[in-house]
């Protein structure tokens, strides 16, 4: 409910049809919502052991992006099934949370 973008005309067209494919969930702390589902919950993180393309990525799964300063909240790290990074090159210590959106919504 907070921090979040109001379902508005210019989220619609935004979304390119999507909105209407996906279910979505109104809460006042994401961890509480997460785990009401059958489904993997994978969180990213510059910290994490595991990366991102070799994990098998279950058919059902929530990828969870934080902010960019903290990152995703010690409540919904202790919810993720897994925890996987992006291999960072030529010195670049992270992504902004639009980029890394935009690979994880590519992964095979």
């Amino acid at each position: 409910r907070r921090n979040s973008t109001k379902l508005s005309p210019l989220v619609m067209k935004a979304s390119a049809g999507t909105l209407f494919k996906i279910p979505i969930y109104y809460c006042e702390d994401l961890s509480e919502i997460l785990g009401l589902r059958d489904t993997a919950i994978i969180t990213l993180s510059s910290h994490a052991k595991e990366d991102i393309h070799t994990l098998k990525i279950p058919s059902r799964a929530i990828f969870v992006l934080g902010n960019e300063s903290e990152g995703v909240s010690d409540a919904v790290m202790r919810a993720s099934t897994h925890s996987v990074s992006i291999e960072m090159h030529r010195g670049v210590e992270s992504l902004n949370v639009a980029v890394t959106a935009g690979i994880v919504s590519f992964l095979p």
